[in-house]
């Protein structure tokens, strides 16, 4: 699915809701940056996509748009990293309390590098994993990885060369309003 002439796959899952797009700040480059972002039902961001280099021909992107979609088709995938040249796999791991549990929970970065350029990121904040500590957090994060998917590593942070890319997820438009309340 494109949206803006970007391809919004990876941000599609079958919790999203709506998308809505703004620019975000980067704070390790000081500068704001276009991205889509997808929402579930309880405005709970679960993915996001930052686009560093936009396409020079058929890229109109338009702030501050929430677009409610119906998911017709949806998988895990990377698509939207599409034409990197490679992939930087980060975690960003913090502690969640769960009644009486204390446990680690992560969000998923992966940077896509072309031409030696930064190309776009994508974050997934609805990674499913609650882990005891950082090395089962790790482990876990290595088959969730390798199922969903069908990146191969040993460890993380890790450099990837070339990645599988699985069909594309499909969504319908069904209404766009301005989005006065960016949550």
């Amino acid at each position: 699915m494109k949206l803006n002439g970007i391809d919004i796959s990876s941000i599609i899952s079958t919790e999203t809701s709506h998308i809505i797009t703004r620019y975000e700040f980067v704070d390790s480059f000081a500068e704001e940056f276009p991205a889509y972002v997808s929402y579930d039902l309880n405005n709970n961001v679960l993915r996001k996509l930052i686009i560093f280099d936009p396409p020079k021909i058929g890229f109109n992107f338009y702030p501050n748009y929430k677009y409610t979609v119906k998911i017709i088709k949806s998988t895990d995938n990377l698509y939207s990293l599409k034409g990197s040249d490679k992939v930087l796999i980060a975690l960003k791991a913090y502690k969640k309390v769960i009644g009486e549990m204390s446990g680690l929970m992560t969000k998923l970065h992966f940077l896509g590098i072309k031409n030696e350029r930064l190309y776009r990121m994508l974050i997934l904040n609805d990674v499913p994993i609650i882990a005891s500590n950082k090395k089962e957090l790790i482990d876990k994060l290595i088959d969730y990885l390798k199922e969903n998917y069908y990146v191969k590593v040993s460890n993380i942070p890790t450099i990837v060369d070339g990645i599988e890319y699985k069909e594309r997820n499909d969504i319908k438009v069904l209404d766009v309003d301005y989005a006065a309340i960016i949550p």
